[in-house]
């Protein structure tokens, strides 16, 4: 392993912890190469170490995962769940990454297809969490989801969220969608608000294929993915929702504690 890539979230790492962790790895006989953010992922990577919060490693996971390059996260954020090593301990961390010694951990991603307003052709999005489908207007709206090209239901209410399992502690969760251990190969069906007697959650196998058909007369819908990058639909059509066929890796130097995590995020105990 000798070229190593950093992708710094500026707004909540310091330049000086950057270039710490930089100078690191030059003394320890490696390459690192800086990755801004929204930049495509050099080839030639072995590892990309990222340096901010969650949303700093879902961006950089929806961008390394097509290459195939491990990712280990130093979180400067709040919740944590994905970047769990503190940067008082990245060193030790990482030296053990150098070594060889750690696990991989392949989280399933998924992919929205969709044709936007203005767009000819449909996009092929990749999610680390979640695609979700909202209104951005006032107005309730109707949706009809369907499993595997069987109709589910109609729903009425604010929108729909697909999610992975490592995606259900984020908007799933705050929609009241359950959590789920994220190496289950499952997708979370939540409803958001939904004006129904029965707004519950649906939990389906990773093979499933998801298709939300959107009114025609709405031209007010947002599919949004991760939370973070936000498209426009085109009214009368349909957002397709199914696993991805790559997965990302996550670098894991200790044991996996993620309902620790849980408890301690959520104050379980």
């Amino acid at each position: 392993m000798k070229k190593v890539g950093i992708r710094v979230n500026p707004d909540k790492v310091g330049r000086h912890e950057a270039e710490d962790i930089s100078n690191w790895l030059e003394k320890k006989g490696y390459t690192p190469v800086m990755v801004s953010i929204g930049e495509r992922i050099p080839a030639g990577l072995e590892l990309l170490i990222v340096m901010g919060g969650d949303g700093t490693l879902l961006g950089a996971s929806r961008a390394a995962a097509k290459t195939g390059v491990p990712i280990i996260g130093i979180d400067f954020g709040g919740m944590g769940f994905l970047s769990q090593i503190k940067f008082k301990d990245a060193k030790s961390a990482l030296s053990q990454v150098l070594a060889g010694l750690y696990t991989i951990d392949e989280r399933m991603m998924i992919e929205a297809e969709a044709l936007c307003r203005g767009s000819k052709k449909k996009k092929l999005l990749p999610a680390v969490n979640d695609v979700s489908v909202t209104r951005n207007s006032g107005r309730m709206i109707r949706l009809k989801i369907f499993i595997n090209n069987n109709l589910m239901t109609e729903l009425p209410g604010d929108g729909f969220i697909v999610a992975s399992a490592t995606g259900s502690t984020g908007y799933s969760l705050s929609a009241g969608g359950p959590v789920v251990a994220p190496e289950l190969d499952v997708l979370v069906l939540t409803p958001i608000c939904p004006h129904s007697l029965f707004g519950r959650s649906i939990v389906v196998s990773g093979g499933e294929t998801i298709r939300v058909e959107l009114p025609k007369d709405r031209n007010d819908l947002i599919m949004t993915i991760d939370g973070q990058k936000e498209y426009f639909p085109q009214s009368g059509g349909s957002v397709v929702i199914r696993r991805a066929p790559y997965s990302v890796k996550y670098v894991r130097v200790t044991e996996s504690v993620f309902f620790e995590t849980v408890k301690d995020k959520f104050r379980l105990a």
